[in-house]
């Protein structure tokens, strides 16, 4: 199938997807992300002996209460106001955003949209088991700087910041093992990740593939849905996926309520597109980015919506910006 828009379905899907606000984001305002990529991180044998790169952060892990967030109806380049940093938090200016509202009806289009993009793609061979997948990104996080204190740190009562956006790369197994992670010029083992093919072997129908999803995460103290977009987010973060599974984790990805369209988002890297985004109960938006043209995964951004105890509404969590993927026989090495 044919992924381009006819004219008319092009203006039915603009209608939907407004034009970005007159006062474009500067690319120092990178957006960011939720999710966590590294569970467990020790020195490879390889690395520096220099200090161990800061650990990404779970906003589920944070202390802000659970509260339900405002329903976002229609899409309009409405903002709250946020005029500076929150010097107290760390949190200078430069990381904040502005909280655009969005569209639940403009979801499916645009998923369905970027489903028939990913399909169309030519099947690659599946990955071999013994292989490694391989992702070039741009990320940020949101850490807690050094303090001379070694001791646990707590959300809402410790200063944190977003980190500098840099270069990172992984190599993820195919079927088992640990990964391997770079960044800042450290090498780190990437202990108990999950593989890539527990995402390349999903169910290709939209329907069971969200069953099978809710099944998965049915054991996490999570809501349900959250859990589920949560999960399609690492699925589409750091793999390589058949294209089949890649189009039917968008499909069913419609199918989860609370998604909207968001008409305007930033990844890591600076790129500018549309999103689909959701908000969870600690109030924090996670957005997956995608061109406006080609429809292509860019990368993802999570902020804050509303006031909490981590912070104030439109305050940046983390940023990713997918530059690369490939697969290669050994970790370390590089695509050709």
């Amino acid at each position: 199938m044919n992924p381009r828009l006819d004219p008319a379905e092009r203006d039915a899907l603009a209608r939907l997807v407004p034009s970005p606000p007159e006062q474009e984001l500067s690319a120092d305002r990178h957006h960011v992300l939720k999710e966590a990529f590294m569970r467990e991180i020790a020195p490879s044998p390889a690395a520096s002996p220099a200090r161990p790169s800061p650990r990404p952060r779970r906003l589920l892990a944070w202390l802000a209460p659970p509260v339900a967030a405002t329903a976002l109806a229609a899409v309009l380049v409405a903002t709250i106001g946020l005029p500076g940093g929150d010097p107290e938090r760390g949190t200078p200016a430069n990381q904040y955003v502005k909280v655009l509202q969005g569209e639940a009806a403009g979801v499916a289009p645009l998923m369905e949209q970027v489903a028939l993009v990913a399909a169309a793609k030519p099947a690659a061979s599946p990955v071999a088991d013994g292989k490694f997948v391989y992702v070039r990104s741009r990320v940020a996080w949101l850490v807690f700087p050094e303090d001379g204190n070694d001791g646990p740190k707590e959300a809402g009562v410790n200063r944190q910041v977003l980190d500098e956006v840099h270069d990172r790369e992984l190599w993820l197994p195919q079927s088992s093992g640990d990964a391997l992670a770079r960044e800042r010029g450290e090498t780190f083992t990437v202990k108990h990740s999950t593989p890539n093919s527990r995402y390349a072997n999903l169910p290709t129908n939209p329907d069971a593939l969200l069953q099978h999803i809710y099944a998965e995460v049915k054991p996490q103290d999570l809501p349900r849905d959250v859990a589920a977009f949560d999960y399609i987010g690492e699925a589409l973060r750091e793999s390589l996926l058949p294209p089949q599974v890649n189009a039917a984790l968008y499909r069913a990805a419609a199918k989860i309520p609370g998604a909207v369209l968001v008409p305007e988002s930033v990844d890591a890297a600076g790129r500018t597109g549309v999103a689909v985004g959701r908000t969870d109960e600690f109030g924090t938006r996670t957005e997956w980015i995608f061109d406006r043209t080609s429809f292509e995964y860019l990368g993802e951004r999570s902020y804050l919506v509303r006031d909490t105890e981590t912070g104030k509404a439109g305050m940046l969590t983390a940023t990713t910006a997918v530059l690369s993927r490939g697969v290669v026989d050994k970790a370390g090495n590089r695509p050709n």
